[in-house]
């Protein structure tokens, strides 16, 4: 299963192609994050769209970042919007992620971004990879709870930056096991072989006496 934190929307945006890479290389993959599509509207086959849009309507900013649909856009936002109107976007997701996890037993999940989703992810029990960006450390930098918290989950995961400085980063400042090294490489089609060795690496990882 693939989460991601920016729009989701079937079929044009970035984790779907991610899916369709994945399918060419023979995996069976399942999209899940936020979604502007109405709950009431049918889901395409293999999308578990995070509803925010009721959810975010208590918070301009964040109606716009959700509108926005951008990774980016919702990362930075959230770290700014009250404990109160986070937990219930947390509920929410975690909601969903549970659902999508319970109807598809995802050998491994694969996590676009170190976010407010990612240590649900971890709940699911699963082996998680996730692809960690720049503003993703910044974002979760802006708010100690949100680093508590993301730093938790990027500690039981398979971690991957999103390029060299990002991995600096990681090892220097966030990763607990920083010996173990972090790779460095985009998250898109062309790197559909990376991602599938980085699940392997994960599903390995869970299962090694």
């Amino acid at each position: 299963m693939i989460i991601d934190h920016g729009c989701c929307d079937y079929p044009h945006t970035r984790v779907h192609r991610l899916r369709e890479a994945l399918a060419a290389r023979g995996h069976e993959a399942a999209v899940c994050g936020p979604s502007s599509v109405s709950h009431l509207e049918e889901q395409q086959p293999g999308m578990h769209g995070i509803h925010l849009r009721d959810v975010a309507a208590a918070s301009r900013k964040l109606s716009a970042a959700v509108q926005d649909g951008s990774a980016a856009a919702f990362l930075e936002t959230v770290a700014t919007v009250p404990s109160r109107l986070l937990g219930l976007v947390r509920e929410t997701a975690r909601q969903m992620i549970a659902e999508a996890t319970d109807a598809l037993y995802p050998d491994v999940i694969f996590v676009l971004h170190a976010g407010i989703l990612t240590d649900l992810a971890v709940e699911t029990g699963a082996p998680v990879v996730v692809h960690v960006s720049a503003v993703d450390l910044a974002a979760a930098a802006a708010r100690p709870s949100l680093r508590r918290l993301v730093t938790t989950a990027i500690d039981s995961s398979l971690v991957v930056a999103a390029d060299e400085p990002t991995a600096t980063a990681l090892l220097a400042n966030w990763l607990h096991d920083a010996g173990a090294g972090c790779d460095a490489w985009p998250a898109d089609e062309e790197h559909a072989a990376a991602i599938e060795a980085a699940c392997t690496r994960a599903v390995a990882r869970r299962t090694a006496p």
